[in-house]
């Protein structure tokens, strides 16, 4: 099928549908990648791969019209999108898509294919803010996840541990484990300021917890503080 369009028509989404089809792999693939990615949405096998490819050719054309005639239904176009819409260099317009596909991300991989590189860091803060107010727990991710790329900046940093207190009650598994790859990152950047934290956190345990884990088990940290960070596990009471 020729993915390189000046306009998407719903014919044209339908026929691209159909194409989709003959490039899934067999089902034992298929249903490992559902385990690994944890989706309810159908996956095709080496989806990451596969929506790079077409990615590719369809950002050469109007990738506009595709995103505003798509409707998301399977992985793979969950994973297109994300891709696409990173593509959009206008934040405003970033945005409006962005806002249409979070509410539609069910899994960690879609979440976290999206990317923020080259924005304007204060918009972006005012992005984050806004998804993890909300209830979902894949847009509250996202939330999380913009401050990998907003703590760069050092003068994200202290923002950066607020939000991970204010997750204190966070109850979703993948809201609190990437809040716990957020605070490993921080530590990994600035050590000194990050030890502090560990030291007047009022966030929950298995971020600090999972957070150190993830600090050991980096190349990027000392076996020094590797076993400094220990000082800071938090012991679940024995009954």
């Amino acid at each position: 099928m020729d993915l390189i369009l000046d306009n998407w028509t719903p014919e044209k989404i339908a026929e691209f549908k159909m194409y989709e089809q003959t490039i899934k792999s067999d089902e034992k693939d298929c249903e490992w990648e559902q385990r690994i990615v944890n989706t309810k949405q159908e996956c095709f096998g080496r989806t990451s791969a596969k929506a790079k490819d077409i990615t590719k050719q369809i950002c050469k054309g109007n990738f506009l019209s595709f995103l505003d005639n798509l409707k998301i239904e399977n992985h793979l176009e969950s994973l297109i999108y994300s891709y696409l819409i990173c593509k959009i260099k206008d934040f405003d317009l970033f945005e409006k898509y962005l806002d249409k596909f979070v509410g539609t991300i069910d899994n960690w991989a879609s979440s976290d294919t999206l990317t923020f590189k080259k924005r304007d860091k204060e918009k972006l803060f005012t992005l984050a803010k806004k998804y993890l107010k909300d209830e979902r727990t894949f847009v509250r991710r996202t939330g999380v996840n913009i401050f990998f790329e907003l703590i760069k900046d050092k003068k994200y940093l202290d923002y950066a541990f607020k939000l991970l207190n204010s997750l204190k009650d966070e109850q979703e598994y993948y809201v609190n484990m990437c809040g716990a790859w957020l605070l490993s990152f921080c530590f990994i950047d600035y050590r000194n300021e990050t030890l502090e934290f560990f030291k007047n956190h009022s966030t929950n345990d298995f971020i600090i917890n999972k957070g150190i884990s993830k600090c050991r088990d980096s190349f990027r940290v000392s076996q020094e503080d590797k076993d400094l960070l220990l000082e800071f596990k938090i012991k679940k009471n024995k009954k």
